[in-house]
């Protein structure tokens, strides 16, 4: 499997989502579902990526989870993913931060009324809020797999991107950071554990799911590299715009088949499990 999130938009250049690739051993029919990310945006929330009404919304993570719920930050559907694609967070007059691999990324540059940089989501928390000098306002830090939101009180604030963990979110103008990927199985990857709940999450200390659903051969990139493109005939840095992804079953006497109701979806394939979310 391979995902990608959606990126957001910024002044003058985009900030842009990781991707991510896997093979995973299916021994027995199962259902999995894949939430794909909806890029940046102005006046909104974005699917997948933040859960409050934004001036500036950051990108999106693509993800794949074990329970579907109607809302997507619903936590327990939160807690089924399996691999997941970060997204970017917002940016505005500076760009918002790339989606990361474990972490996620943060631009160096601050405007001179913030008080500190935002950082990205980690493996085991999310990122950090911006304040600002000027009013002695602040954002709110990143979730477990929702953005923060940026402070508008002020100005529009940019809200980090979504991810295992989101970006944390800025006050008053300037950059949001981006959410942190996963992959079951993957080294470096810390796993939430199945006892977690909302207000109490604890992590197993390993990168394997409490499901014992896992990928091999995977592959993280973050916003800064190259990576295929949707076609996977080329190579783009980082992924713009909304998410994708992308199921190959690749054993010969499998049976693969799909009921497609998804919200948001630009690219979906199965052709004959390699994964890719980005």
């Amino acid at each position: 499997m391979h995902l990608e999130p959606d990126n957001n938009a910024c002044s003058n250049a985009k900030g842009r989502g990781a991707y991510v690739s896997g093979l995973i051993k299916i021994n027995q029919g199962f259902d999995f579902y894949i939430y794909v990310g909806e890029k940046g945006k102005l006046n909104g929330t974005t699917f997948n990526g933040n859960s409050q009404q934004n001036e500036i919304a950051g990108g999106g993570a693509t993800d794949i989870r074990l329970i579907k719920k109607v809302n997507w930050y619903d936590f327990d559907s939160l807690k089924s993913r399996i691999m997941v694609a970060a997204g970017a967070g917002s940016g505005e007059r500076i760009c918002g931060g790339d989606g990361g691999k474990l972490e996620g990324l943060s631009n160096e540059l601050i405007q001179y009324f913030q008080l500190n940089r935002t950082t990205g989501g980690t493996q085991t928390s999310g990122g950090i809020y911006g304040c600002d000098l000027y009013h002695h306002k602040c954002a709110s830090s990143g979730r477990f797999g929702i953005g923060g939101s940026g402070n508008t009180e002020a100005d529009n604030g940019s809200s980090g991107g979504g991810g295992y963990y989101g970006g944390g979110g800025a006050s008053m103008a300037g950059s949001a950071s981006g959410g942190s990927s996963f992959i079951s199985g993957y080294q470096g990857c810390n796993a939430i554990s199945e006892n977690s709940t909302e207000n109490h999450i604890y992590h197993s200390g390993t990168p394997f799911h409490y499901s014992g659903k896992y990928f091999v051969d995977a592959t993280m990139i973050d916003g800064q590299h190259e990576m295929p493109t949707t076609d996977l005939k080329s190579i783009e840095v980082g992924h713009e715009g909304n998410g994708y992804a992308i199921i190959t079953c690749i054993v010969s006497n499998a049976i693969c088949s799909c009921q497609i109701n998804i919200y948001l979806m630009k690219y979906f394939l199965i052709s004959n499990y390699f994964i890719i979310l980005s």
